[in-house]
């Protein structure tokens, strides 16, 4: 693992980086519901942002609440998600959803560790970890971590916000592609443990 002193100069970069770069999504500004990001994170499973953005606000608008999405039932739901894909899918998670929200059970169905993780973030404003294959993807390369999590929780806690959940992941979109990834403009160049190797990610390497 990084020392103390190379995360906190990598924190600090990435969130000097993420303010000229960062990518605006309409889930990003003033999130506060706990619905409202349980939601977001089950768009967001296996589908790219900028697809989710461009419904998002009909989507939310219809879904605002658990009642609302009860009432449209799981056909309903899915016309509603089809522009998205996996609506049959995604629709039945949210019904189940709907209808366990407020039991105050720990294990709501169609939240895995990203959505929830997701929640407390974008809801809560907590420094929490946020992993998908992104962010473990720039961890692993530039700090050459194996514990995914715990590099990511650390990233996180050096920079005190959240937010910079939200900038390894437009990072990772932007920069640390999976695949021909823009080393050559990468401000975190100089840290990588991948680019000191000198060699390039390979397709094998990507998560």
């Amino acid at each position: 693992m990084a020392s103390g002193d190379a995360l906190s100069e990598l924190a600090r970069r990435l969130m000097e980086w993420y303010s000229a770069n960062r990518r605006e999504f309409p889930w990003r500004v003033g999130m506060s519901s706990e619905w409202q990001a349980a939601l977001t994170a089950i768009l967001l499973r296996k589908t790219r942002a900028e697809t989710v953005a461009k419904h998002y606000r009909e989507i939310l608008s219809a879904l605002e609440t658990p009642e609302r999405a009860l009432s449209l039932g799981v056909e309903g739901i899915e016309r509603l998600l089809r522009p998205l894909g996996l609506h049959r899918t995604r629709a039945r998670q949210i019904h189940a959803l709907a209808r366990a929200w407020g039991s105050g059970s720990p294990e709501l169905p169609g939240l895995g560790p990203y959505a929830r993780a997701l929640i407390e973030c974008l809801a809560r404003r907590r420094l929490v970890p946020v992993l998908d294959v992104n962010t473990v993807r720039v961890v692993k390369r530039v700090l050459g971590a194996e514990n995914a999590e715990e590099a990511v929780r650390r990233v996180v806690e050096r920079a005190g916000t959240c937010e910079a959940n939200l900038a390894l992941m437009d990072f990772a979109a932007l920069v640390c592609r999976a695949r021909r990834p823009r080393c050559g403009a990468c401000p975190l160049r100089d840290l990588c443990v991948q680019a000191a190797s000198s060699e390039p990610p390979s397709r094998a390497q990507s998560v």
